[in-house]
């Protein structure tokens, strides 16, 4: 019958496994092989053990107590029948909580050796039922008891530390962790707090190994000329980490432990172009320039840079914020760019030189481009282009305006006389046009080139060229381009610094623009020279165009039978020239002087609204 059948499960399906293993018992066999409990008899002072029928194995437990059998001490598992006697002496403990203070390394540190046991005892049952093993582990239970051992207090744990004199680096909760000791275990009690040593300030360099220079070396410092290492206005060129003094320490025992290192602090010296940040850390160098490290601790930033050799393809191309000088020649292909003055004490060949606040060359010019107030030259060429394109526009609309007004409105559309004035007269204009919208829009990065004069350009530059003049509104957007022009020209006014100026030995076949003056010390031959100031040449100038916005003054013009010489003043300037041969052709404004015939004291001038021109006849040159 299914209740005379007990069911017991032995193996459960798993992942690998998926069949249940059980064991099916009748109850009746059931009864008839049920184990008999053990019998567990207390002495006063051990347990006696009589293993019940059915039981093979006894598993002992030495936290719990010594198990011995037939008189020897058993450690593991071991094989018992029935009929057998096991004794079992149980673990009793009085209770003791005790410890050993140290004082370790010198006074660094005090730790208590603490031995903490709990009072009591195991105990057994009076009967252990078992299947065929028994596991003292599992059958012993403890039992406290009162303490009957030597038991310290907080209070003896402060008695011993004040005899020790333990007076610093005492640990927070220290009896605590000492009740939390099982047995036998260490408490650090105490720690000396140890000296914390000097840091010394650190130097953070951006600038490089320092040059090493003595005495008036270090009022000029010379670089070469390949890869310069520049930096802007504001840079850092040297930082300092700051350190700090050692603290001291104390031990356990209050006696104080000294730093043994010293702290090292530093000042930064500082030279020309440099100066301290507000906290005193930093190098900031005060101009664009050459970052120079003169030793450890001494920094500047050099304004001038010094190159003792030629500019040639060793030492690569120089371009400088603050003023360059080159104690050499410039050789073809090369160039020198400086945001202040250049002097190069030998010559320039065929390179390119470009200075912001002057230049002189000592020697030669041979080819070649050379800028000098770029700023300048960009205001001056602008307003002459754009005074020239309004004075040609307001000229071109009154003639239109005119041919309009004696033709009658109803012959043909005004469009159309501006498209035949514009091609009988005026067929220069949509160049210009052209020319001064492509001048504004390289430039454009000039403050004075605002939107709105873009627009202006541009809306000329549609009703002048192509089928622009016959559309409808094209004479009145040109009429108001005009008075934009007009109103442009007539605010923007340009000063030529007195101090900009372009000084050189002998000048042949270069191009020069400089918004300032220029002096040419022997001769000027076949070069095209553009000056907004005054132009001085001291020897012979002969071939090429020199424009001039100033006074100009040549000792001997022209000379050459093949290509006439060009010179063109602004009319409130005046030429002068000691002797003047012939084929040279002079403008003032607008008005053309040819020259036909050799003249010696040659003035040319306008006064009172006329061109005047003082000369005298010379065959030959006369000293």
């Amino acid at each position: 019958m299914p209740e005379d059948i007990t069911l017991e499960v032995i193996e459960k399906p798993s992942f690998f496994f998926r069949q249940w293993k059980v064991r099916l018992i009748w109850n009746e066999q059931s009864q008839a092989s049920k184990l008999n409990s053990s019998q567990v008899i207390w002495d006063g002072t051990k347990y006696v053990i009589v293993p019940g029928e059915g039981v093979k194995t006894l598993i002992p437990t030495l936290h719990a107590g010594e198990v011995y059998f037939n008189g020897v001490i058993q450690y593991n598992p071991f094989q018992i029948s029935v009929g057998d006697l096991l004794e079992f002496y149980p673990v009793v403990q009085a209770g003791q909580l005790t410890w050993e203070l140290e004082v370790r390394f010198n006074g660094l540190s005090v730790v208590a050796n603490v031995t903490h046991e709990l009072p009591g005892h195991y105990i057994l049952a009076k009967e252990i039922i078992t299947a065929e093993e028994i596991d003292l582990n599992q059958c012993a239970t403890w039992e406290s008891l009162p303490a009957q051992g030597e038991i310290w207090d907080e209070a003896k744990l402060d008695a011993d530390l004040e005899q020790l004199k333990i007076v610093h680096g005492l640990h927070q909760g220290i009896w605590g962790k000492i009740i939390e000791v099982k047995g036998v275990g260490e408490v650090i009690i105490a720690e000396a707090t140890l000296p914390v040593p000097a840091e010394n300030a650190l130097l953070e360099d951006f600038v490089g190994q320092p040059q090493i220079l003595s005495g008036a070396e270090e009022e000029k410092v010379d670089f070469f000329a390949s890869k310069v290492k520049l930096v802007e206005e504001g840079a850092i060129l040297a930082r300092k980490i700051p350190g700090r003094p050692g603290i001291p320490g104390i031990d356990v025992l209050g006696k104080v432990l000294s730093v043994t290192s010293t702290f090292k602090d530093f000042q930064f010296r500082l030279k020309k172009n440099v100066y301290l940040s507000e906290n005193e850390l930093e190098v900031v160098a005060a101009c664009a320039g050459q970052p120079v490290r003169l030793d450890d601790k001494t920094y500047l930033v050099e304004h001038v840079y010094v190159l003792n050799k030629d500019v040639d393809l060793a030492t690569g191309s120089i371009e400088f914020p603050g003023d360059v000088f080159v104690n050499g020649n410039v050789q073809d292909g090369l160039r020198v760019f400086a945001g202040g003055k250049i002097e190069i004490r030998g010559s320039v060949s065929h390179a390119e030189i470009k200075a912001e606040k002057g230049a002189k060359i000592h020697q030669n010019l041979l080819g070649g481009k050379i800028l000098i107030g770029e700023k300048y030259v960009v205001r001056s060429e602008l307003l002459r282009l754009v005074a020239e394109l309004q004075e040609q526009l307001c000229v071109c609309l009154r003639n239109t305006a005119e041919l309009v007004k004696s033709q009658g409105t109803n012959a043909h559309k005004p469009g159309q006389y501006l498209k035949l004035v514009l091609e009988k007269q005026f067929t220069e204009l949509p160049k210009l046009s052209n020319r001064v919208e492509k001048f504004v829009i390289e430039h454009k990065d000039e403050e004075l080139i605002t939107e709105g004069l873009i627009v202006s350009i541009r809306t000329a530059k549609r009703f002048l060229t192509g089928l622009g003049p016959l559309e409808v509104q094209s004479l009145p957007f040109l009429q108001r381009v005009n008075q934009a022009l007009e109103q442009f020209t007539a605010n923007l006014t340009l000063e030529v610094p007195e101090k900009l100026s372009f000084v050189v030995s002998y000048v042949q076949g270069a191009t020069i623009e400089c918004g300032g003056s220029l002096e040419c010390q022997k001769g000027a031959y076949n070069s095209d020279i553009r000056v907004d100031g005054n132009v001085t040449i001291e020897g012979v100038c002969r071939g090429g165009k020199i424009f001039a916005g100033g006074m100009v003054r040549i000792r001997e013009l022209g000379g050459s039978e093949v290509s006439s010489t060009f010179i063109q003043i602004s009319p409130d300037s005046r030429l002068e020239v000691d002797y003047c041969h012939p084929n040279v052709i002079i403008a003032v404004g607008k008005e053309i002087i040819r020259i036909e015939e050799a003249y010696r004291k040659l003035e040319v001038y306008r006064e009172k609204g006329r061109v005047q021109v003082e000369k005298i006849r010379a065959s030959s040159i006369t000293n």
